[in-house]
């Protein structure tokens, strides 16, 4: 099942399955983007992505037929997002962590 992100309280702090972190500036803007984080169990293999969609959006076209990597698998789960105000930031985010090249580090940075 794929979690949903609700949105609660005053600041819509996320509830949802898996790990949320917030990068917020004042003042708010409307055109957020996420930096995300999907695991393939089959695969055993995690991969890096950003997107000015929701992230329950852009799972469901890794989980639809196309070309990349990511159709490899049809197992894709989100493991972990950070949400920015900019969609430069969460592409600085994604540049970061992939050049990590780094299972521990990612594995780290999602608390497992």
């Amino acid at each position: 099942s794929i979690p949903i992100l609700h949105r609660e309280g005053p600041r819509f702090e996320p509830v949802c399955a898996h790990k949320v972190t917030f990068e917020r500036k004042w003042p708010f803007v409307f055109f957020m983007a996420t930096t995300y984080i999907l695991f393939s169990e089959s695969l055993n293999k995690y991969y890096i992505g950003h997107t000015q969609m929701t992230v329950e959006q852009r799972l469901s076209k890794h989980l639809t037929d196309h070309s990349g990597f990511s159709a490899q698998a049809k197992d894709w789960q989100i493991v972990w997002t950070r949400i920015f105000d900019e969609k430069s930031e969460a592409y600085a985010m994604e540049r970061k962590i992939k050049n990590w090249k780094s299972r521990k580090l990612i594995e780290k940075l999602i608390g497992k």
